[in-house]
């Protein structure tokens, strides 16, 4: 069991585990934590006085570690209720009624001691500290019953065989044998159909208006490729229009190609000519 698991509130487990992985090591940590407030000084010794300001007194570290085990304890109780079947929420329940026991209680008993300081003439009667003591013992049953029940559910009873809404058996007990099919139950015995009951014949279902039947060869065989499987899309292997002719006007010259101008006469330097004018002295 990983720590997740540990501190986790849902799934299973089985007796051996609660207390052995639950219980066992929570007892030792609150036994430690006691010796080592009464070894600290920080605790009442082992043979103080039975007062009740010795009896309150707690030690810090034992506080600190039952403040610490409450999240571990309430996990595995829940797990063990899972185990036998039932909500978690039970463990709710009993803090529940405890809480209301002791606000009955309380009440029952400021009830009774109010006149004493109110009225200092009025003091408690025996029939007032009567139905208060018979208020706290019913409240004190109720609540003791009520653990008693839960200690037994979680720490001594088996749980449910086979898995159940919580998880699977943590002693991988498979249930009760289900009936297989082909295999009836052992003492089944066929039972004759009722006086009158005729098997029923099947009837095509009534057509519908607008309805057509299927094309001839619907549906297609199984395993069948489709119309057109395999066969090349249209146009493929061809070459595009006009592949392999050369482009218009491939060969020809283009404008203006052709012979120079015929070479005219000489008309000597002067504007616009290519020779420049020489002067000779």
């Amino acid at each position: 069991m990983t720590i997740g698991q540990w501190f986790s509130f849902s799934g299973r487990i089985r007796r051996r585990t609660f207390w052995l992985g639950y219980v066992l090591p929570l007892l030792i940590a609150s036994i430690v934590a006691n010796v080592l407030d009464v070894a600290l000084g920080l605790g009442p010794p082992p043979m103080a006085d039975a007062m009740p300001a010795d009896a309150a007194q707690v030690g810090p570290i034992n506080t600190v570690v039952s403040i610490l085990s409450i999240w571990p304890m309430l996990a595995g109780s829940i797990k063990r209720l899972h185990d036998r079947n039932r909500s978690g929420w039970w463990i709710g329940g009993f803090y529940l009624l405890s809480a209301a026991a002791g606000t009955v209680a309380f009440l029952s008993l400021a009830g009774a001691t109010a006149g004493m300081f109110m009225y200092r003439d009025r003091p408690v009667t025996p029939e007032d500290a009567q139905g208060v003591a018979l208020v706290m013992i019913a409240a004190g049953l109720l609540v003791l019953g009520f653990g008693i029940w839960l200690l037994v559910e979680t720490g001594f009873l088996r749980g449910t065989i086979g898995a159940n809404r919580f998880g699977p058996d943590p002693l991988g007990g498979d249930g009760a044998p289900q009936w297989q099919p082909g295999q009836p139950p052992q003492g089944w015995q066929p039972q004759p159909p009722p006086q009158g009951w005729q098997q029923p014949q099947w009837q095509p279902p009534p057509q519908q208006q607008g309805w057509q039947p299927p094309p001839q060869g619907w549906p297609p065989p199984q395993g069948a490729p489709p119309p057109g499987y395999g066969a090349p899309p249209p146009g493929y292997g061809q070459p595009p229009p006009g592949y392999g002719q050369p482009p218009p006007g491939y060969g020809q010259p283009p404008p203006g190609y052709g012979p120079p101008p015929a070479p005219g006469p000489w008309t000597g330097p002067g504007q616009g000519g290519s020779v420049p004018p020489v002067r000779r002295d």
